[in-house]
């Protein structure tokens, strides 16, 4: 199977145009069943995607002082996450607080745009998204072709293929 037959096309994805806020994004998302936005400049070509964790990280702009020199262990003990939420000031406000002053943060202001490994070509078999997702590439994958992004590829979409097809192996047997 191609990426292209499991992606869901930008056409049918939340978008949003660059003048949008984090309120416009929350409103955006109440009303949807994506949890990432598209970013968009005014001709619709994609700009940038703002995931629940660039979401996350504008109400908490702290979490940027956490780099990797602070997270150079695979272990987080509950006593190292304790210290760093104290350390840091984390959450240190209340998150009605956070919010209110948040919903007018620009949405360009809290999107990423995707390094270039961190795309996917429609063309490429599915398989290749699995292997992407398994070694720590940030979902979604955003899916190109002939040069422009045309989808997004969701590891839940990915894996209900995966239970899909299982399913239908031991209906097999």
């Amino acid at each position: 199977m191609k990426v292209k037959e499991l992606m869901i096309p930008v056409a049918d994805y939340q978008t949003l145009g660059e003048d949008a806020s984090l309120g416009d994004v929350a409103a955006a998302l109440n009303a949807s069943k994506h949890r990432d936005i598209l970013v968009v400049d005014k001709d619709g070509s994609f700009v940038g995607v703002l995931t629940m964790g660039d979401f996350i990280l504008a109400l908490e702009p702290n979490y940027r002082k956490l780099n990797k020199k602070n997270l150079d262990t695979d272990i987080l003990s509950n006593r190292l996450v304790a210290e760093q939420f104290k350390e840091f000031n984390l959450w240190g406000d209340s998150l009605s607080n956070i919010c209110s002053k948040a919903v007018r943060i620009k949405v360009t202001d809290a999107m990423h745009v995707p390094e270039e490994g961190h795309y996917i070509d429609g063309d490429s078999d599915i398989q290749h998204g699995v292997h992407m997702y398994m070694v720590g590439t940030p979902q979604p994958l955003i899916v190109r072709g002939n040069g422009n992004v045309i989808g997004v590829l969701r590891m839940s979409d990915v894996f209900a293929e995966i239970v899909k097809r299982m399913n239908a192996c031991a209906l097999d047997d």
